[in-house]
């Protein structure tokens, strides 16, 4: 064995990983305990590393909600670093006028994990590095375990009898080894005491620690394979996902108001669906105010599907409709309605209102309120299948036997939220349950292609009038409009079979 200071090598390691992550294993272990390596497959030299110290200034709130969330921010030397669970980081550059000011990209990032409150010093994290590399007898590099040893400092006096934190991460990480290398090292780390890394990262120990004990209340404990245990994974997953959306909104990235809004619709499609799972009461306002999140941001979304969906439309428009300029025109003013209804999430998703929203989703995750029934089986769930099913089914009919006209417009509608419901309560089932699904997203989609027609149709006239206002040609408008009675009796053709389809009792068998 020798030692080793240089980092070439280590950095194309390293990105090595970033391209190929399943090539890696994590584990938790003592600080102090070193680690020795035996005979391992085609590995003929270990070389060990300088060890670096690197000492950073955590940032967070006072009941580190960051570091429960399993981020971790550090900064502002040598830059600003966000740190996720997965290990991704995201940097950015302190500003020369104001460095100990959060970077906007990254503050972007936080808002929804800290209740929209300021992160500031908490924490001085002293990590101790040591990279060792393991070459086979060409001199090639097979692998590489970086260990991290870390102690955690409050920096300021806070209750509770935490003052100094330690742990050790240790990162084996394939290079151009096999994958039978990795399974010897692994069987040799966890000989000497090392076990898998924690979820969340060991940061996360510290925060749950200092909380005061007057709000430790120990999760409902619910056995594997129940229904109970699906709905509060099914919480726990769609809970997480919103906060992470939210970030992605606030940065306007491509569909980010739409998948936030379906996340909304999942969220309150199982506290509603899986209401007889649930305490009477348990949930609270939870699913109104999910509703009034999603409405905001239907709005924007609606401005920005609908504006797509006209401009796509105007490319089958015959040369005297003056397609081209037409979808321009389109284009525009509904960039503008997206940009006006934008601009309400925003300030929406900086209200105290969508904070408590979030903070007591996050309490109902971890500690969903279970009644005695959420204890039952398969057999429970496959029952709320089947009355989400039969649900459907009835509004379905009940639609189809309407006359054309308003009445029936909505009533469909009703039955493409209720075919909505019952495949996101089917995604709670998983895979067991993944055939209803996709037939009932087949009825939505269908049912959703009428209401896309009905409401073009209703809307195309005042887009006109206001094109005729501006000094625009109207040609077009008027063909688009005709185009959209015919969509909508072609989508209703589609509904039926569709519907028929997802109403088969098989579906709802659960293994």
């Amino acid at each position: 064995m020798r030692a080793e200071g240089g980092r070439g090598k280590l950095d194309s390691m390293a990105a090595t990983h970033a391209a190929h992550p399943e090539r890696a294993l994590t584990y938790r272990g003592l600080p102090a305990e070193p680690l020795r390596l035996g005979t391992l497959p085609r590995v003929a030299e270990v070389v060990h590393g300088m060890p670096e110290e690197q000492v950073r200034i955590c940032h967070d709130t006072p009941e580190l909600r960051l570091l429960a969330h399993g981020r971790t921010l550090t900064g502002p030397e040598p830059d600003w670093c966000l740190t996720l669970p997965d290990g991704t980081e995201h940097h950015a550059p302190p500003a020369a006028a104001t460095p100990s000011v959060i970077p906007a990209e990254l503050a972007d990032r936080l808002r929804a994990y800290t209740g929209g409150r300021t992160p500031h010093p908490v924490l001085r994290l002293r990590t101790r590095h040591a990279r060792t590399r393991l070459f086979d007898a060409g001199g090639r590099a097979l692998a590489e375990l970086d260990r991290a040893e870390t102690l955690a400092q409050p920096l300021h006096a806070t209750p509770g009898p935490v003052r100094l934190v330690g742990w050790t991460r240790t990162e084996v990480r394939l290079v151009h080894g096999r994958p039978r290398l990795l399974a010897a090292l692994d069987a040799q780390l966890r000989a000497q005491g090392l076990t898998a890394a924690p979820d969340p990262p060991p940061t996360a120990l510290l925060a749950r620690r200092r909380e005061p004990a007057a709000r430790r209340v120990p999760a409902r404990r619910v056995a594997p394979g129940t229904a109970g245990a699906a709905l509060a994974a099914y919480l726990r997953g769609r809970t997480d996902e919103l906060l992470a959306l939210d970030a992605a909104v606030r940065r306007d990235e491509p569909d980010a108001v739409h998948r936030m809004r379906v996340c909304c619709r999942r969220l309150r499609s199982a506290l509603t669906a899986g209401r007889r799972l649930l305490r009477r009461g348990g949930v609270g306002p939870l699913p109104e105010e999910l509703r009034w999140l999603g409405q905001v941001l239907g709005r924007a979304r609606d401005a920005e599907a609908t504006g797509e969906r006209l401009a796509a439309a105007c490319a089958e428009l015959p040369p005297a409709a003056a397609p081209g300029q037409l979808a321009a025109h389109l284009t525009a003013r509904f960039r503008r309605r997206y940009a006006d209804a934008r601009l309400q999430v925003l300030e929406v998703l900086d209200s105290e209102r969508y904070f408590e929203l979030l903070d007591a989703l996050g309490t109902l995750a971890e500690r969903p309120p279970l009644r005695g029934r959420a204890r039952r089986g398969r057999a429970e769930l496959a029952r709320l299948l089947r009355r989400e099913q039969r649900r459907t089914g009835r509004r379905l009919r009940a639609a189809l036997a309407h006359p054309a006209g308003p009445g029936r417009d909505e009533a469909l509608h009703r039955a493409r939220k209720a075919a909505k419901r019952a495949r996101y309560t089917a995604e709670l089932a998983g895979r067991d349950a993944a055939r209803l699904a996709r037939r009932m997203r087949d009825l939505q989609e269908a049912l959703g292609g009428y209401q896309d027609a009905v409401t073009a149709e209703r809307l195309l006239p005042q887009l006109a009038a206001q094109a005729r206002a501006d000094g625009e040609d109207t040609f077009g408008y008027g063909v688009l409009f005709a185009a959209q009675r015919p969509a909508a009796r072609a989508a209703l053709r589609d509904a039926r079979p569709a519907g028929r389809r997802a109403r088969a009792r098989r579906l709802t068998r659960l293994r």
